[in-house]
């Protein structure tokens, strides 16, 4: 079974291109502080050093960190856990895991939303990545980016050179692009979504 690894541009992170695609519509993200995963993705996190996921259709986004072995060492653990995974058909239930798709009935943010799928999403793919649009309101468009993106050194550069770039540039309302901090991606993603939209919760 050829699994194909591919560095990105975060040191953390590397792509695992796989044999076979798998039955997902969107990114699928996972990290040790989740609560509930699939088995899949549990197998992989039950690696030395695995920290967070991103399952993708054609790819498996991996990070890592400082407590990992070098690179040449985990990629074969983790070649060895995804071939295990795949023969043991551990991928057949993952669109189950799915986010339900967002209804959006602002126009801008329908475009937005629709401008990240098609034409910026794809290059975030090949680096590992997924960007995810959270809400926008008064301007400002508020993303979410996981996988080799989520702690790249460079997301910020590619978040304001690349994704508020292509934004504005097709529509003409949005002011900026904001990324969630980290710690709002361990929300479950409505509550990070209406908390972009304007929406106030109580703490505790």
């Amino acid at each position: 079974m050829l699994i194909k690894v591919e560095g990105t541009p975060n040191p953390a992170a590397r792509r695992f291109l796989l044999p076979r695609q798998l039955p997902l519509d969107s990114p699928l993200p996972f990290d040790r502080a989740a609560e509930d995963c699939p088995p899949f993705a549990a197998r992989l996190l039950g690696i030395a050093g695995v920290t967070e996921l991103l399952f993708a259709r054609d790819f498996i986004s991996v990070s890592s960190d400082s407590s990992a072995a070098p690179w040449p060492d985990l990629q074969f653990e983790i070649v060895g856990a995804i071939a295990e995974a795949l023969a043991e058909g551990e991928d057949a239930g993952l669109d189950h895991w799915s986010e339900e798709p967002v209804v959006r009935t602002d126009p801008v943010e329908e475009q937005i939303a629709e401008l990240l799928r098609t034409r910026i999403a794809p290059r975030i793919a090949r680096d590992g990545g997924s960007i995810t649009l959270l809400g926008y309101r008064d301007g400002v468009a508020k993303v979410e980016m996981r996988g080799a993106c989520g702690g790249c050194p460079s997301a910020l550069m590619t978040l304001k050179r690349g994704v508020e770039t292509t934004l504005k540039h097709y529509i003409p309302e949005l002011q900026r692009v904001e990324a969630a901090l980290q710690s709002d991606s361990k929300k479950p993603f409505w509550k990070s979504m209406l908390e972009a939209r304007g929406a106030k919760f109580r703490s505790g």
